[in-house]
């Protein structure tokens, strides 16, 4: 594996050339110490038609990208079925791997990848892109020095909208082997990371779901009571047939205050002892993700690459690992476990 704290650059290659790939891509653009090598897609025509938009090179296979030395660091965005087994191909060439959400559809997928990177000494990230905004980091300091005192109830709102057209195009989205699941697991995902991340470990888990708006295999909607290892409570809501859709709403109570977030933004931050209603300063501009998956701020995905790269240098700390992917799973895979029994799950970690 290279010295990557003596490189000046390195070379990204972007796997998968659907939506997201957009953001990973005009991400490495921005980035002075990075550079588009190439990209590769299984349907070869979107890999011409995306190398030939952004004047890179084209690969016509996935083995010809990861035998290319210009190659440093892999960017899995493919259909979710494939995230693990092409991150653990990426690591056995000994490449660095970020893998968009989620890390794998199953929790021993995830082991496996872990304990595989883990061996050859590589570095691999998980795309969480919303822990990256000026108010998440606000909010996490606030929650690590206690400032809303003890926690009782972390509550996650996430009524999206998304059309049948969606589901339809493509052929993997909403069925259960390649999607590993639905409203939660590809939509809420990014909202149960920030949920865990915030408020803490879950101990337990019950849910209910169902089909209600679309022709799919796997749930449209989903509700879910927690129980954190805090002792605090809270639900999670889960949709994608709530039209028009909502922003992600995220509320912690203390017995000392209140802060919520929409989207990225602080709507309410008030604590007892603190004089009047204050905001921190934030990204003011509201998205429309809730209802369209092109519509999301590129922001996170700039600096999430940055601290992949400096984490690779030594720089700094990795903050989003492939560990810290499997906790957001394993709560989405239990909630889906709890549904299916009808009994309350308790988590391992």
């Amino acid at each position: 594996m290279d010295n990557f704290e003596e490189k000046d650059t390195f070379g990204f290659a972007v796997i998968g050339c659907g939506l997201i790939s957009r953001f990973h891509i005009g991400a490495i653009r921005e980035i002075d110490d990075a550079f588009l090598a190439g990209v590769y897609d299984q349907n070869s025509e979107a890999a011409v038609r995306t190398a030939e938009e952004y004047h890179t090179h084209c690969y016509h296979s996935f083995e010809e990208a990861l035998e290319d030395s210009a190659v440093d660091v892999v960017c899995i965005c493919t259909p979710s079925y494939l995230h693990a087994s092409m991150a653990c191909s990426a690591v056995e060439a000994g490449k660095a791997v970020l893998v968009e959400k989620p890390l794998a559809l199953r929790l021993e997928d995830c082991d496996r990848l872990i304990a595989l990177a883990g061996e050859r000494g590589i570095q691999i990230g998980t795309v969480s892109q919303l822990r990256f905004s000026s108010a998440i980091a606000k909010v996490k300091k606030a929650m690590q020095d206690g400032t809303l005192g003890r926690l009782t109830r972390a509550d996650l709102y996430m009524k999206y909208y998304r059309s049948q057209e969606y589901y339809d195009r493509g052929g993997w989205r909403g069925t259960v082997e390649k999607d590993g699941g639905g409203a939660l697991m590809n939509q809420g995902i990014h909202g149960v990371d920030l949920l865990r991340y915030l408020a803490g470990p879950v101990k337990s888990i019950y849910a209910l779901s169902s089909t209600r708006v679309h022709d799919i295999e796997v749930e449209d909607t989903l509700t879910a009571a927690l129980s954190f290892q805090s002792g605090a409570l809270g639900v999670i809501e889960a949709s994608t047939g709530d039209w028009p859709g909502a922003p992600r709403r995220l509320e912690l109570n203390g017995e000392c205050g209140v802060i919520i977030l929409e989207e990225d933004r602080i709507v309410k931050w008030e604590v007892e002892g603190e004089k009047g209603f204050s905001l921190y300063e934030q990204n003011e501009e509201e998205t429309e993700s809730h209802r369209d998956p092109a519509k999301i701020d590129a922001s996170g995905h700039i600096c999430q690459i940055r601290n992949f790269i400096s984490a690779l240098r030594g720089e700094s700390e990795l903050l989003v690992d492939g560990k810290e992917g499997r906790k957001a799973l394993e709560i989405i895979l239990s909630a889906y476990a709890s549904a299916e029994t009808g009994k309350a799950v308790v988590l391992s970690i």
